[in-house]
């Protein structure tokens, strides 16, 4: 009897693994399929909120937020300040494993740092990750039909920051890249 069990048990998470598994390489073949994309969103933090968009094409993107745009492009990151009139470049290998600073790989990374557990909520397909060496847990929801991300709230220590989805679609527009030419009055900080 108690080995039917284990087997069961070990049964179920690999199907909960894989089901898991599944859902982000749905969003990756998916957003493959759109070619260049666009994705418009909101972020909410603490109880401020803010909106942006990003543009993905491969592993290049160019994302907008608050004041900030961010272009990668060719292994390079420049992030333009506006408000600080600062342009900080970087190698693209120092972006981070999220969706907002890494779009182009974001669902990519989620897999290889964190345990998968399928669920729902409000009937939509969803992921519960807990990260493997760490206290952040991040909740990923589909969409009704679980093509697309709709939702990601990342959680860690009781701050939670909450990303919705408005728009995700194709588009014609090219990626912008950065321009040296329009920032030529800021200051620039080379952090390669």
């Amino acid at each position: 009897m108690r080995r039917l069990t284990l087997t069961l048990f070990i049964i179920i998470a690999s199907w909960s693994v894989a089901a898991a598994q599944s859902l982000l390489d749905t969003f990756e073949k998916n957003l493959a399929q759109l070619g260049v994309y666009k994705a418009q969103f909101t972020v909410e933090i603490d109880g401020y909120q803010t909106s942006g968009s990003y543009i993905v094409e491969g592993d290049n993107f160019y994302a907008t937020m608050a004041g900030v745009e961010i272009y990668v492009a060719q292994g390079l990151k420049h992030e333009v300040n506006a408000e600080a009139r600062e342009v900080i470049i970087d190698s693209a290998a120092s972006l981070g494993n999220d969706i907002l600073s890494n779009p182009a790989n974001g669902f990519k990374l989620l897999k290889e740092q964190y345990n998968l557990t399928p669920t729902t909520v409000d009937g939509a397909p969803a992921l519960k990750l807990s990260q493997k060496e760490g206290s952040q847990t991040i909740l990923v929801v589909a969409d009704r039909g679980g093509a697309l991300p709709k939702r990601i709230v990342y959680s860690d220590g009781g701050a939670e920051l909450t990303i919705t989805f408005t728009a995700i679609a194709a588009t014609n527009s090219p990626l912008p890249l950065f321009d040296a030419s329009r920032y030529v009055d800021y200051e620039v900080v080379d952090m390669r």
